[in-house]
């Protein structure tokens, strides 16, 4: 009898162990951020996981780049504009039109020139991904 409960305990603390083990670190989130640069992290990032953070600023004659560092998944980067008459009385529209989308993978490239002004950056895991991306504002090539 005494053996049972042994060969129980053992049983329990075996599959706590593996439960603990499978569920890990889950992070996806901006982890550098400045006005003309943010790097999205992903470390064990769920599908579907997202986020939105603000404000990226574009002057006349930049343009935005999207560099994947990521090891694995695919992340959905958005930039949406935010509108000029913001104040601290009115909220974001959280809900409005990309003016600039990119999907981007493992060793991936996107860029693209949009209006001057400032953006939110919406960030979607699509599949569960690894690594890094970077979005930053450099010159117009």
């Amino acid at each position: 009898m005494k053996r049972n409960h042994v060969l129980t305990g053992f049983f329990i603390l075996l599959l706590t162990a593996a439960l603990l083990t499978a569920c890990g670190r889950s992070e996806f989130g901006v982890t550098e951020y400045t006005g003309k640069r943010m790097t999205i992290t992903a470390v064990n990032a769920a599908q579907d996981s997202f986020f939105m953070t603000g404000s990226l600023a574009v002057a006349e004659g930049e343009q935005v780049v999207i560099s994947s560092q990521l090891t694995k998944g695919k992340v959905l980067v958005e930039l949406v504009e935010v509108p000029e008459e913001q104040g601290i009385d009115s909220l974001p529209q959280i809900n409005g039109m990309p003016v600039l989308t990119a999907n981007v993978g493992p060793a991936e490239e996107a860029s693209g020139t949009v209006p001057a002004g400032s953006y939110l950056l919406k960030a979607t895991c699509i599949e569960k991904a690894n690594g890094s991306v970077l979005v930053e504002v450099t010159p117009a090539a």
